[in-house]
C-alpha cells in the first residue's frame, strides 16, 4: 500500500488511531476480529462518546474496516508489506442491517453456553450490524434428505409458533403431512437428544403443526403464497404427472407466480 497504515484491533484506541491517521491523508485499514467494533474494549468511554467514533469510522471516505476477520500472513515484497487477511461471514446483509434488533426478538434459537441468541448485536451499541452465530450444521438437518432445518422449526413450534415452523419447513418440502407420516426419520436418528435420554420426535412434531394447520383451516397444503398473486397474464406451465416430483414441481412453480395446470392419465392424483 502507498501511504496506507493497517491496525488491528477495534478497540476506542484503534478507533482513534485509525481516525487520525486517516484524517492526515493516510489510507486505513481496521482490522477487528470479533463482529463489532469497541467489542472487548478495556477503556470504558461513554455510550454516546464511542458510539460517535464508530460513526466517524464507518463513514470516513479513507478508512475500511474488516470486522471478523484474521491476519493470515504478512510478506515483505518490494519495500512494501503483502498482508492476506481471512473475513468470517455474518451471515447478515451489511447494507440492509438497521440494527434495530427487530430479528432477536423472535429469534428462537438461543447458542448453547451463552445468554444470547443466535442472532444478535453487540450491548445495543450503534451503529451496529447483526451477526449470526453458527457452530456448524445440526446433525438433525444434515441427516435429513430434504435439508430441512428441523432444530429450527423444532425450536418455533416449542414456543408456540406453528405457522412459522410451518413456513420454515415448505421452504425445504411443500407437503409436511405427507412426510411428518411416512418418512423413515433419519433425523432422530442424530438427534443429539439421544446424548441425554430419547431423541426428540421431530418428524411427529411435523406431523403436528401439518394438522394443525388443517384443524385452524389456516391454508392448504398446496396454496400459492399471498405474497405473490397470480394474475391473468402470469406464464402458463404444464406438469405431465401427479406424482410426488409432478406436485412438487408445481408447488414451487405455483410459489412463484406462475399458471399451473397438472395433467394425470389416472382418475385420482397418484
Amino acid at each position: 500500500m502507498s501511504k496506507g497504515a493497517l491496525i488491528f484491533g477495534g478497540s476506542s484506541a484503534g478507533i482513534q488511531a485509525a481516525l487520525d491517521l486517516a484524517d492526515s491523508g493516510i489510507y486505513v485499514h481496521l482490522v477487528e476480529p470479533s463482529p463489532f467494533l469497541g467489542n472487548q474494549d478495556r477503556i470504558q468511554l461513554p455510550g454516546h462518546l464511542l458510539n460517535a467514533r464508530m460513526l466517524e469510522v464507518a463513514k470516513h471516505a479513507r478508512i475500511t474496516m474488516w470486522t471478523n476477520a484474521r491476519l493470515r500472513s504478512v510478506k515483505a515484497q518490494n519495500g512494501s508489506l503483502r498482508i492476506q487477511l481471512q473475513q468470517y461471514p455474518r451471515y447478515v446483509d451489511l447494507a440492509k442491517c438497521t440494527g434495530c434488533g427487530d430479528c432477536i426478538e423472535v429469534c428462537p434459537v438461543t447458542v448453547p453456553g451463552t445468554e444470547h441468541k443466535a442472532i444478535y448485536l453487540s450491548d445495543g451499541r450503534q451503529p451496529g450490524c447483526a451477526v449470526i452465530e453458527k457452530t456448524g450444521k445440526a446433525p438433525c438437518a444434515g441427516a435429513c434428505p430434504a435439508g430441512i432445518h428441523a432444530q429450527g422449526y423444532v425450536a418455533l413450534i416449542a414456543q408456540g409458533r406453528f405457522q412459522e415452523a410451518l413456513d420454515l419447513i415448505r421452504e425445504a418440502i411443500p407437503f409436511p403431512g405427507i412426510i411428518g407420516r411416512i418418512c423413515t426419520h433419519p433425523c432422530e436418528l442424530n438427534c443429539r437428544r439421544t446424548e441425554i435420554d430419547t431423541p426428540v420426535s421431530i418428524r411427529l412434531l411435523k406431523r403436528f403443526v401439518a394438522d394443525w394447520e388443517l384443524n385452524e383451516s389456516v391454508q392448504s397444503e398446496t396454496s400459492v403464497n399471498p405474497e405473490i398473486p397470480i394474475t391473468d397474464n402470469a406464464r402458463q406451465v404444464a406438469v405431465v404427472g401427479s406424482g410426488p416430483a409432478g406436485m412438487t414441481v408445481a408447488d414451487r412453480l405455483a410459489r412463484k407466480g406462475y399458471r399451473i395446470t397438472v395433467f394425470e392419465k389416472l382418475p385420482v392424483i397418484a
